[in-house]
């Protein structure tokens, strides 16, 4: 080989390995970055003098480890999702001070109060007060899970909005990725966006990407196909007939998801308010019907100081829907403890008590269908209880599993700094070879022309 043929591998070199100490400076630069998948240059021996040149710069990109960690960040989410809302649910039913329980105990110590001395006019506004106070609590409480639903229901519908921008993100990425890779441009920078964009449709619905030969992913989510090529079908929410979520994907033809809807954000979100919220709202109902009625019936035959009887204590419920949010005191007893019915008969008046006994007898008796006033509120409040934990264990199962499965992409296509700094000395050492064989060439051929 020539002198001349010499000046081209030393040329080859230099800009083969200074392009790959480039991409090695790259990758170390961006160690920290969310979503960025390492570079690796890949050299080949070129056909003249025996030279290197880069061959392609790969992306160090598995597909397997990828679709892991966005299949469990769509179950963290859901998990993650449910447990919040949850924590709001429970906050709203169950609060540590003055709760519906409490309230219930509360009121019928009252009436034991006014039996033991049913002409104390005092005793008798207490219960009054008492009752007022369930009451109130009882329909305070379903005001905030109301408003839980509300709120839940407001998230959904952001959720769902930045879905849609996610997916329109994701189908423009495929039109620019398809271009690049059309004019031989590395579309490695366009992929790693469209990868965080995937991710981000994963965590609030769950997806699969499938990426053809001209590098654009179809997006599968809820059932259906959100992206294909470069276009993509938008989310759009509503509600049915009885207030719960109902999801469509809108494409070619409106198609409902709801059913499929079970994991990501709004997997958790759906079954946090239709399913938990729903369930906690209509045993409320029951429990405030029951109350209502079986505290009626019984002061209903008890007779006032004043001589009167058939006045109910609460207001009558109209049907177990509804019941807790309409729960009040009879209006009629309000400020008149003289109406009262602590007596059993006009007979017992100004004294009698009995009553006041039964209504005080019912914090023991299994008058509420089958459990004390006591049990019946603590059913609620262990079944929230449940759910609650059981929502936050698997928001822990799923906080290490998704750790794991990062950690596995992490070592398949994440930065290692070991492995750059080995690469850095590599191909510096390389760079400066070449740079050392240019000038040794550069120095025979001025030692030639001043020879002849």
């Amino acid at each position: 080989m020539g002198l001349i043929g010499l000046l081209g591998t030393a040329r080859d070199g230099i800009l083969a390995h200074g392009a790959a100490l480039g991409t090695t400076g790259q990758n170390i630069a961006n160690v920290s970055t969310p979503g960025y998948v390492r570079r690796r240059v890949v050299l080949e021996t070129t056909s003249n003098h025996g030279g290197v040149r880069v061959g392609q710069n790969q992306r160090t990109f598995d597909r397997f480890s990828f679709e892991q960690v966005i299949a469990q960040q769509a179950k963290f989410s859901a998990a993650q999702s449910r447990s919040y809302a949850l924590t709001e649910i429970e906050t709203a039913l169950a609060p540590p001070h003055g709760s519906i329980g409490a309230e219930g105990i509360a009121l019928v110590q009252a009436f034991n109060g006014v039996a033991a001395f049913p002409s104390d006019p005092s005793l008798r506004a207490d219960a009054l007060s008492r009752t007022h106070n369930l009451a109130s609590t009882i329909a305070s409480t379903a005001k905030s899970l109301e408003t839980t639903g509300e709120n839940l229901l407001g998230r959904a519908r952001d959720v769902v909005a930045d879905t849609n921008r996610s997916l329109a993100h994701v189908a423009d990425l495929n039109r620019q990725i398809a271009t690049a890779i059309g004019s031989g441009a590395d579309a490695s920078g366009l992929r790693d966006q469209r990868d965080t964009a995937v991710r981000e449709v994963a965590e609030r619905l769950g997806a699969r990407a499938v990426e053809g030969a001209d590098g654009r992913v179809t997006l599968f989510s809820a059932g259906t196909v959100l992206v294909e090529g470069n276009s993509y079908s938008p989310l759009s929410l509503d509600l049915d007939a009885g207030g719960a979520m109902r999801f469509y994907a809108n494409g070619a033809t409106k198609n409902e998801i709801t059913s499929r809807v079970d994991t990501g954000m709004l997997g958790g979100l759906r079954e946090a308010r239709d399913v938990d919220l729903a369930k906690m709202r209509d045993k409320l109902d029951a429990y405030a019907f029951d109350v209502a009625n079986t505290f009626n019936v019984i002061h209903g035959n008890g007779f006032g100081s004043d001589g009167v009887t058939g006045r109910a204590l609460f207001v009558p419920p109209a049907a177990m829907k509804g019941a807790a949010l309409s729960m009040a005191i009879n209006p009629d007893l309000q400020g008149h403890p003289e109406r009262l019915g602590a007596a059993a008969s006009a007979a017992d008046l100004p004294g009698g008590n009995g009553i006041a006994l039964e209504l005080g007898n019912l914090g023991v008796r299994p008058a509420f269908g089958g459990a004390t006033l006591a049990d019946r509120f603590a059913d609620i409040a262990t079944d929230i209880g449940l759910r609650k934990s059981s929502a936050n264990a698997e928001s822990q199962l799923r906080t290490d599993t998704l750790a794991a499965a990062e950690q596995l992409n992490d070592s398949a296509s994440g930065v290692s700094l070991d492995e750059e700094m080995v690469d850095l000395a590599q191909f510096q050492r390389a760079f400066e070879a070449s740079t050392k064989l240019l000038r040794t060439v550069d120095e025979l051929l001025r030692t030639l022309m001043e020879a002849i």
